[in-house]
């Protein structure tokens, strides 16, 4: 048998390389295809990969190409990576610009030379978009609104004073320990009480332990005034877990309000969306508690001025009618006095005239009596003057008994005075109360929640009716 005709292997991979640079010699292509097996060198900044193609339907590979980038291509992949904030890994669908090339030792491959940035923001946005709506189809606590997303937890009312509260962030997150010297060192002097919570805060991988501690604290029973996410700062991709579904979910139904700062300066999360409150940065997160907690004090402050002044103004008034009465209560006095003065001074000139008259009737008598009766004078004179003792005296009785009389009366009346007055009621244990500034006396108009202002002796208090019990005044503890 004659020998065969035969190539080296090298020559005809040399014959492949001549024929395929031949053709594909300074052409580019761009190409839509997922990344597979992805490994990059960073001493070398080389990427190695696969360029795949899969079936519309299925997960079937219909095409695939040994890929590898490095220098323009590299670059170009790192500025990819900054502008979309996605790493180039596997399982991306991406518009790569490709040459073909063929090495005699390492065969057919695809150099990316570039990546088109902004079909993959358009691919995460609708990848967001979806998200979105599938949370507002899927979650009749979820509905859009004209400025956002309304959500369970966007609806909860913040306590008036946030004092403490649970914080999710990572354990080594320098935008927590921010949180936390702001909170702590705030110009107000107020004092908080934070319970970390620590967990992997990056990577859509990682959802589920994020999604463990929403139901640890949900757990803890712990009367939480909020609960707050931090995160410092990061590349687009460490963001991507607050996109997820079932953490937006999550976020959306809690039933304590969620404050976010997860200090992503471009974009807002999902989670931001879905969330009470979004800041952009941990900072901003506890100077909007802060801020939140101050409105409260000014209010308190304000309501504190205005009852200094009410009070003074009711103060004044009260005192201007106590004047009014105890001007009236003078001029009555002096009135009555006056009145009874002169009243007073006729009786005594009456007086003074009946008893000249009885005096004189009783002279004419003596008189005539000593005449009559010569041989008992003694007798006679004793016995008449002491009916005019009894006279005096009854006179002067009936003249002190009537100046008692009238005394009293006037007592009586400056007593009752001082009993009806606001000091003295309220020094016998009873109160005022007053709604709306105005003084009522039945809870016709008083219903549960509603605030109302109780003065004592000594202190106004104002109180929130807890709960409203008619009853008919029957009965009473008093």
């Amino acid at each position: 048998m004659e020998p065969q005709h035969y190539i080296r292997l090298s020559a005809l991979n040399d014959m492949i390389h001549d024929t395929i640079n031949s053709r594909f010699e300074g052409q580019r292509f761009w190409v839509l295809a997922d990344i597979t097996n992805h490994s990059f060198k960073a001493d070398k900044k080389i990427h190695y990969f696969e360029l795949v193609e899969k079936a519309q339907k299925g997960s079937a590979i219909t095409a695939k190409i040994l890929g590898k980038s490095w220098g323009i291509g590299a670059v170009r992949i790192e500025e990819f990576e900054k502008k979309t904030g996605q790493l180039f890994t596997n399982n991306l669908h991406v518009l790569v610009q490709v040459s073909v090339d063929y090495h005699p030792l390492y065969g057919l491959s695809a150099s990316v030379l570039d990546v088109d940035s902004n079909f993959m923001l358009g691919i995460l946005e609708q990848q967001r978009n979806a998200t979105l709506e599938r949370l507002v189809r899927e979650n009749d606590f979820i509905e859009k609104a004209v400025d956002g997303y309304s959500t369970l937890n966007s609806r909860l009312k913040l306590p008036a004073v946030i004092q403490r509260m649970a914080v999710i962030s990572s354990s080594s997150s320098a935008g927590n320990e921010d949180f936390r010297h702001t909170m702590q060192h705030n110009d107000f002097g107020y004092v908080f009480q934070i319970d970390d919570y620590y967990t992997v805060v990056q990577g859509d991988n990682n959802a589920k332990l994020f999604l463990n501690k929403l139901i640890e604290i949900y757990n803890t029973g712990i009367p939480y005034d909020a609960v707050v996410i931090n995160r410092g700062g990061g590349s687009q991709s460490d963001f991507l877990i607050f996109d997820n579904y079932n953490i937006g979910r999550a976020v959306a139904k809690f039933p304590i309000a969620v404050i976010t700062g997860i200090g992503h300066q471009k974009n807002v999360s999902i989670t931001d969306l879905m969330a009470h409150t979004h800041t952009k940065t941990p900072t901003k997160a506890a100077e909007f508690i802060i801020a939140h907690n101050r409105s409260f004090e000014i209010q308190i402050l304000s309501i504190q001025q205005n009852i200094v002044i009410k009070s003074q103004q009711l103060f004044h008034g009260r005192y201007r009618e106590l004047n009014e009465i105890n001007n009236a209560v003078s001029r009555n006095v002096r009135q009555l006095v006056q009145l009874h003065g002169e009243e007073l001074t006729r009786t005594n000139q009456r007086i003074i005239s009946s008893s000249r008259a009885v005096l004189y009737e009783h002279q004419k008598i003596l008189i005539l009596s000593a005449h009559q009766m010569v041989q008992s004078p003694k007798i006679l004179l004793q016995q008449k003057k002491n009916d005019l003792v009894q006279i005096r005296n009854s006179i002067k009785n009936s003249s002190d008994a009537y100046l008692r009389r009238e005394k009293l009366m006037l007592e009586h009346h400056q007593k009752s005075i001082l009993m009806m007055s606001p000091q003295n009621i309220l020094r016998k244990g009873y109160a005022i109360v007053k709604v709306n500034e105005k003084i009522v006396s039945s809870g016709e108009n008083i219903e549960a929640g509603q605030e109302i202002e109780v003065i004592l002796r000594d202190t106004k208090l104002i109180n929130t009716v807890k709960e409203k019990i008619q009853y008919d005044g029957r009965e009473t503890d008093l």
